[in-house]
């Protein structure tokens, strides 16, 4: 899960002038962030961490909103959940900051969940307001998302193949969105694409009709030379705090 990203992402990221793989929660431009990849040995201790900071003066007064997913299929990496920190701009991401450095609350917040989970790794991440699908998004706990993980070699032409395949498929209620990754380490990831539905049979429905399609075929022709795919992640949602 190392190399994971998410939103709506439920995702995180919801449909408005924006639209997401879930997270947008109709924020006027595409949401920037942090995705943290953890191990979490006590979920319910860790989840009343959570509720706790963000039902906090420090948490009502932070200007993002975390989600936490359940990871339901991650190969080797030993994170067993991730924590979406989702932000309108690097100017709120800034303001966050700023506020748990002098804040109890946060300090606080950092010491409880010690005790309950540790940090596998984390991504930044951007929204680039590429989506496939018209459908309104899946939110809220039980959305399911597929990442995949990618090192884009050139992005102009592997974002062109991406909207003509989209401009012509069916999703059948699933929507898909395509993420930059400024940092993520040494894993050579630079972008990471999303779908999602309400449900794994939603998500997986959409994600095999548009495989099924000519269209897909031919995008995979056209982007066989500018894009690797480094991994693939699923999680589910399980709560969304500081909406």
């Amino acid at each position: 899960m190392k190399n994971f990203l998410i939103l709506l992402i439920s995702a995180a990221f919801s449909m408005g002038a924006f639209t997401v793989v879930a997270d947008d929660h109709g924020q006027s431009s595409p949401p920037v962030g942090v995705v943290y990849s953890l191990d979490v040995s006590d979920p319910a201790a860790f989840v009343a961490s959570m509720s706790k900071y963000w039902d906090s003066e420090t948490g009502k007064n932070n200007p993002g909103y975390a989600i936490l997913r359940q990871v339901v299929a991650g190969g080797e990496n030993p994170a067993t959940h991730t924590v979406a920190l989702v932000f309108g701009s690097y100017a709120d991401m800034d303001k966050a900051t700023a506020l748990n450095a002098t804040s109890a609350d946060a300090a606080a917040f950092a010491a409880e969940v010690s005790a309950s989970a540790s940090i596998v790794s984390s991504t930044m991440f951007e929204a680039t307001g590429i989506v496939i699908g018209d459908a309104e998004p899946a939110q809220g706990p039980g959305t399911v998302t597929m990442y995949y993980q990618m090192a884009v070699s050139d992005p102009a032409t592997y974002v062109a193949a991406l909207q003509k395949m989209g401009a012509s498929v069916e999703t059948n209620g699933a929507v898909s969105a395509l993420f930059a990754i400024p940092a993520d380490g040494d894993s050579g990831i630079t972008h990471v694409s999303a779908i999602s539905g309400s449900s794994m049979n939603e998500m997986m429905t959409g994600l095999k009709g548009i495989q099924a399609t000519d269209e897909f075929a031919s995008f995979v022709s056209e982007v066989a030379d500018a894009r690797e795919i480094i991994g693939t992640i699923v999680t589910t949602d399980l709560a969304t705090f500081g909406m």
